[in-house]
């Protein structure tokens, strides 16, 4: 971060203003809500949480080389820096994410969906990389809070951002849009993740789908039209959007797919207009390759050429948490723990179903499904037992329900209501050869079963 001022940051906050001016000057270096991360130059904002409060660490902020502080509550900073006191801390760093984007003045590809946000935005950022310096979310930054750090994160240099806009509430999305206005807007499907909160797939429809609705009308909407509900889409601020998918119907869809087990897909992409455009990608799954398509027709629109397209899909990396195989004393571990959706979960079976030697799921609780969710949970188990799964080990609840669903076809089947207990049985049923797929919502805190199998 390396075009705005304090003085500009504190006009964005819109807030009262307490300290000494000839800070306005200053240039701010990072924004930050974790009073840790504060250098020299930082933007600290103080949020209360649910176990600790960020006002408890104003002055510390300040101490470490804080040049503005954002809270909620009365604070004198004496000389030591400028305090803004906001109404809610929260939307002042909103507003500072999106007033320095405008200061970068750059395109942003905006991605949505129930599943495949991150996996989608790396393909495409790999792509994008190859011929522009490109931004991207980092980690799961993908929220009100997280979009706007993420904006701050980029410098001058950098000419395009590709940024995941995740929701689970109405309303979200157009506070997201608010702070950025996409050029180009993904939207990878509409599943079931949030119904709870959302009420029915067609809500998630209408929430997600304001990404496209704020768009400006020299953009671009690209759709998986393999989804029911986005290939009935016809016009958008920008035109008709485009679609993507497996499907001939689509404007880009894929032919020839050669699946190579876990190391990834080899395909013909069709409908660019450089022509049929032949690529491999190293991750396995067909979600990867719909994810390539989309990552192509991005490509095709900032105008790079067809050998960059090829080689941004070909060099594409995994994520923590994210379908990254990891190979550990003779055993692959396909740590996928990072969230997980009826959708996701079945596409991670697909991926387990094409590794060597005896498949191991280890499953658990998949939250925001709404009151069908136990019916849910029950069909995802009866899938892994369609893919001839040999060995299910489940924790939680709802993955009871799991169990239940794939006892007619999983051999050996294990349920758990507690990790260490479940990763305990773990080690002592897994041998040499063995390959073991990890899923889960994220609150299951199943990062801690592919750290106890990769140490």
């Amino acid at each position: 971060m390396d075009r705005m001022t304090v003085e500009q940051a504190v006009n964005a906050c819109a807030g009262e203003c307490k300290g000494d001016r000839a800070f306005f000057d200053g240039k701010i270096s990072s924004v930050v809500t974790d009073s840790r991360k504060v250098v020299s130059g930082s933007v600290y904002g103080a949020i209360k949480g649910e176990r600790v409060d960020g006002h408890d660490f104003i002055d510390p902020a300040f101490d470490a080389g804080a040049l503005l502080v954002i809270g909620e509550k009365d604070h004198d900073p004496g000389e030591k820096g400028v305090y803004v006191k906001v109404p809610s801390t929260l939307e002042a760093v909103g507003r500072i994410g999106r007033d320095y984007m405008k200061l970068l003045d750059i395109p942003v590809v905006g991605i949505t969906g129930s599943v495949g946000k991150t996996s989608t935005k790396e393909v495409i950022a790999s792509v994008l990389s190859r011929e522009l310096v490109t931004g991207k979310t980092l980690g799961n930054h993908n929220n009100e809070l997280g979009l706007p750090l993420t904006c701050c994160e980029m410098d001058g240099e950098t000419e395009v951002a590709v940024l995941e806009m995740g929701i689970s509430a109405p309303g979200e999305m157009d506070y997201l849009t608010g702070i950025v206005q996409p050029e180009v807007a993904v939207i990878t499907n509409i599943g079931v993740t949030h119904m709870e909160i959302l009420g029915s797939r067609e809500g998630i429809f209408n929430e997600k789908s304001k990404i496209y609705k704020n768009i400006s009308g020299d953009g671009l909407v690209i759709l998986n039209g393999d989804n029911d509900l986005l290939r009935q889409v016809k016009e958008t601020p920008a035109g008709r959007p485009l679609f993507f998918g497996l499907e001939k119907t689509n404007d880009i869809y894929a032919e020839d797919i050669k699946e190579e087990g876990l190391k990834g897909s080899a395909f013909v992409i069709k409908g660019l207009n450089c022509g049929d455009l032949s690529v491999r990608i190293p991750i396995p799954g067909k979600h990867m390759v719909i994810n390539a398509l989309a990552a192509a027709a991005v490509g095709e629109y900032f105008g790079l050429c067809a050998e960059s397209i090829r080689e941004g899909i070909a060099s594409v990396e995994t994520v923590s948490g994210r379908t990254n195989i990891k190979e550990v004393n003779g055993i692959t571990v396909i740590d996928d723990s990072y969230n997980a959706s009826p959708a996701s979960m079945m596409s991670a079976i697909d991926t387990l179903s094409l590794a060597d030697g005896r498949k191991i799921c280890v499953l658990g609780n998949m939250y925001e499904l709404g009151d069908d969710s136990l019916q849910m949970h029950r069909q995802v188990g009866e899938y892994a037992a369609s893919k001839k799964i040999d060995v299910l080990l489940t924790c939680g609840d709802m993955a009871r329900e799991i169990a239940a669903g794939a006892a007619q076809g999983v051999k050996e089947i294990y349920s758990f209501d507690d990790n260490q207990e479940m990763i305990k049985k773990l080690k002592e049923i897994i041998r040499e050869g063995d390959s073991i797929m990890i899923k889960a919502s994220n609150s299951m805190k199943f990062s801690e079963v592919t750290e106890a199998l990769t140490k």
